[in-house]
């Protein structure tokens, strides 16, 4: 408890800074180094938690363990079955799920339209990976019914969420055990790999296949959410494009994202932070939403479009030019509406004036080439990038 109290000094002290993004919260959590993870974690909750400081300690307290958690799985179960090197664990923009006592897996790489199956099954190989094929094929569109991590199985029912982005090869879309099972077969016979893993048993075959979604993977993703974000853009009054591009960047279009901070879901939103505030914004109260209510997709795009908004309309409000204060919206999505003010001025009541006084232009070179964070000017960039691709959605 002591060390807790320290922490809680340490938080105090930090309570003038600004709110730190789901990335700084992720980068620093995945550092290895918990305790830098709750100072980080309680700057981006300062405001929230300034009048209840039993609620930080207790939030911190749960972050941490929810970081100890993945650091279990990277060296505990899955570890000790493909090796430390191994050990691929879920992110933002990767699904993975073991199964079969951590013997056999899927990997599913959003951003790169790749799924990988693969088992280490050394007595049974082709009925295992058949199986893992199966079950990663059938996986129901609902993240809430999914434990990515344990080996816990899936009960297979509902559409599955690879529904249409994987096609068998007769181009069907996939939503029966009959067509999984009998493009499971098909990949078992034409596209079945091997390759070697050292584990700490010495050197370990993997059986393994590798499946392509199609060419138009994203788009049909992007389609799957747009009555949601059609409804919440216009309820929030923010642009459709952006909605869409905030979630690619984030997550490649992932229902499962989840990153170590924690935050959940397609917009990649911290519970005990933005999910807070945007809650309190759409329903009126306080409440921290669960991963549970993050991982459903129309609350996450409701509570992702409203936390735009704040950032937009609360934190940046006094920037008068729409396409600056855009700019700006983004940068602060990723680096915090603190650093993006203090770019322009140390006086934060009048970083607003000085952004007026410039052209959008320039706001926008300043944030590309200026911002402290290299993430952030990256971000900037791709979210721009990827909002013309959904321009006409």
């Amino acid at each position: 408890m002591q060390r807790f109290s320290k922490l809680t000094f340490a938080c105090a002290a930090l309570l003038a800074l600004a709110a730190c993004s789901t990335y700084d919260v992720v980068k620093i959590a995945t550092s290895g180094n918990p305790s830098s993870t709750a100072t980080s974690i309680a700057r981006y909750k300062a405001a929230s938690y300034q009048q209840n400081p039993v609620r930080l300690v207790q939030d911190l307290q749960q972050a941490q363990r929810n970081y100890q958690k993945l650091v279990d799985i990277l060296s505990g179960k899955a570890g000790a079955q493909w090796g430390k090197k191994e050990a691929v664990t879920p992110s933002n923009k990767r699904y993975v799920k073991y199964t079969q006592n951590y013997m056999s897996r899927a990997i599913v790489q959003f951003d790169r339209g790749l799924v990988t199956v693969e088992t280490l099954d050394p007595a049974r190989p082709e009925q295992s990976l058949k199986n893992a094929i199966v079950t990663t094929l059938l996986t129901p569109d609902d993240p809430r019914a999914v434990d990515l991590y344990s080996d816990k199985s899936i009960a297979l029912s509902g559409r599955p969420y690879l529904h249409g982005l994987v096609v068998d090869q007769r181009g069907r879309a996939i939503d029966t055990p009959a067509l999984a099972e009998g493009y499971a077969a098909h990949l078992l016979q034409t596209a079945r790999q091997t390759r070697m893993v050292d584990t700490e048993q010495g050197s370990r075959q993997v059986h393994y296949v590798q499946i392509t979604m199609v060419s138009d993977y994203e788009n049909k993703q992007a389609q799957r959410y747009a009555a949601s974000v059609e409804k919440h853009a216009k309820q929030y009054g923010v642009s459709k494009s952006l909605i869409y591009a905030v979630m690619k960047t984030e997550s490649g279009f992932n229902p499962f994202a989840v990153s170590s901070a924690p935050a959940y879901g397609l917009m990649q939103l911290v519970p005990e932070t933005g999910g807070r505030d945007a809650y309190q914004m759409v329903k009126g109260y306080a409440h921290t939403p669960s991963k549970e209510y993050l991982f459903d997709a129309d609350n996450n795009i409701e509570l992702g479009s409203a936390y735009l908004n704040i950032i937009e309309q609360r934190y940046l409000g006094r920037i008068e030019h729409p396409l600056t204060r855009e700019y700006c919206t983004i940068a602060a999505y990723n680096g915090g509406a603190g650093n993006v003010l203090n770019m322009f001025s140390k006086d934060r009541a009048r970083a607003p004036e000085v952004i007026n006084s410039l052209p959008p232009a320039e706001v926008y070179r300043r944030l590309r080439d200026e911002h402290p964070r290299d993430e952030t000017r990256r971000y900037l960039v791709k979210v721009l990038e990827a909002r013309r691709e959904f321009v006409n959605i």
